[in-house]
């Protein structure tokens, strides 16, 4: 269990009625079956509380919680007002998100971003563009990078390998690019280190002030080393701690941790502080 209590950008809650949701779909089956080995989760759910208790074992303060829109792309919805009663009955521990199919009407998309960001205080939106196999440079996103600049709202991206059986070249962290030239005020998190493409990530990261990275869904002692090195030395302020919990369980994440050998200083800024800042929170 970390010291410092953690805030993690990408978890995904399974209570029984959102696993079916998500066990309707091969993709997902596949991921949770054959990548994680986790068919469980799938197949019977995790109650919320069970969730909650695996948090406080691990020292885990706040998650982020995002709904998923793609029922033009993939037949998944979880509504975003779920996850604004998810926050309610979890006060103080979720971080809402809103999810926005890529595929949707893109009007409606803006007034869905305004409502639960500026109503409702959701923090970030949440997008995976290779469900729709776009990449996140095409121009359908650029109204919604511009609401978000607006708003104030980080916009968190599936970058890397998609694990799910759906075309992995619009995860290319390169293709983060021009959005961060075009949108210098934009705060993008690409997810997952962007592995096989980390050192596309690492140069993102590098070159844009407002680019930053989180390690969801890669245990510890699968990261690729040029990403701890960057972690450690001039990423220090750049990578963000995330599990996608439950595809990683906390116990399979932090099992292997003290083995990074993190600083007092950078195990603080990649668990919570570097979060913090990029959504704009104390």
């Amino acid at each position: 269990m970390p010291n410092t209590p953690a805030i993690d950008v990408s978890v995904r809650p399974m209570p029984r009625e959102i696993a079916e949701r998500y066990g309707r779909l091969p993709e997902y089956r596949h991921i949770f079956e054959h990548i994680f080995r986790r068919p469980d989760v799938i197949n019977q759910g995790i109650p919320l509380e069970e969730m909650v208790a695996e948090m406080d074992r691990h020292n885990i303060e706040r998650i982020l919680v995002s709904g998923y829109d793609a029922r033009l792309t993939r037949n998944l919805h979880v509504e975003n007002e779920w996850v604004a009663a998810l926050a309610e009955k979890l006060p103080g521990r979720v971080i809402p998100g809103v999810g926005i199919d890529p595929k949707r009407d893109i009007m409606e998309s803006l007034d869905e971003i305004e409502r639960f960001g500026r109503d409702k205080g959701f923090r970030f939106v949440r997008m995976l563009p290779y469900a729709a196999d776009l990449t996140p440079d095409d121009r359908r996103f650029y109204p919604i990078y511009a609401k978000c600049c607006e708003l104030d709202m980080a916009v968190w991206l599936q970058v890397g390998h998609t694990a799910g059986l759906m075309p992995s070249d619009p995860g290319r962290p390169i293709y983060l690019d021009r959005v961060a030239l075009d949108f210098p005020r934009l705060k993008l998190i690409g997810g997952h280190i962007g592995w096989p493409w980390e050192s596309e990530m690492i140069a993102m990261a590098l070159k844009h002030p407002n680019v930053y990275f989180s390690t969801c869904a890669h245990a510890p002692d699968h990261w690729p080393p040029a990403a701890l090195q960057f972690l450690k030395t001039r990423g220090k302020r750049k990578v963000i701690f995330g599990t996608n919990w439950p595809y990683i369980g906390y116990d399979r994440y932090f099992q292997d941790f003290d083995r990074l050998e993190l600083d007092p200083q950078t195990e603080r800024l990649f668990l919570r502080d570097n979060l913090l800042r990029v959504l704009g929170l104390q």
